[in-house]
């Protein structure tokens, strides 16, 4: 590196040593921190320290797995995107964990979350032929054990 490109690149944070933008940056972080404490009344969040690994690891698989998917789709023409957006139901009792569900589904390849509802999240996904909604619901049961939480039972299906 050159001197000018070493110092910016190691300087602290966009501005680099522009320290009269921290007079601004600082207040408006704290302020917006508070704001986020007072607007979420489920906050703290418990996580279940046991549960961050199988989690990590598998959203990495996930993410490998998919992401070749996708690019496999991309690069041959014989294989077609037979798109969809499903409803899921969504069981997760706690708005921070319904939304690092949501984070979560439009981080992985083929998924991407369009509508958060009441009870349910709207997924618009590459190929309906998939199970996605058996995917996304071993998701959310991931995501209530890494939250430490309980989901209640499913809705009985109509008849």
């Amino acid at each position: 590196f050159r001197p000018a490109v070493w110092r910016y690149a190691t300087g602290l944070g966009l501005n680099g040593f522009d320290w009269a933008s921290w007079l601004v940056g600082a207040p408006v972080v704290i302020i917006a921190a508070a704001v986020s404490q007072a607007l979420a009344p489920d906050l703290p969040v418990r996580l279940a320290p046991r549960a961050i690994i199988p989690f990590a690891s598998n959203f990495l698989r996930q993410s490998l797995v998919g992401g070749a998917d996708v690019a496999r789709r991309a690069l041959a023409p014989s294989l077609r995107l037979d798109p969809d957006v499903v409803e899921v139901p969504l069981r997760l009792p706690s708005a921070s964990a319904r939304t690092f569900y949501c984070g979560v589904v439009s981080l992985l390849p083929g998924t991407v979350v369009v509508e958060l509802r009441r009870n349910s999240v709207l997924v618009h996904a590459l190929d309906r032929t998939a199970d996605v909604e058996g995917n996304l619901a071993a998701l959310e049961r991931r995501v209530a054990r890494l939250f430490a939480l309980r989901l209640p039972p499913p809705p009985e299906a109509p008849r």
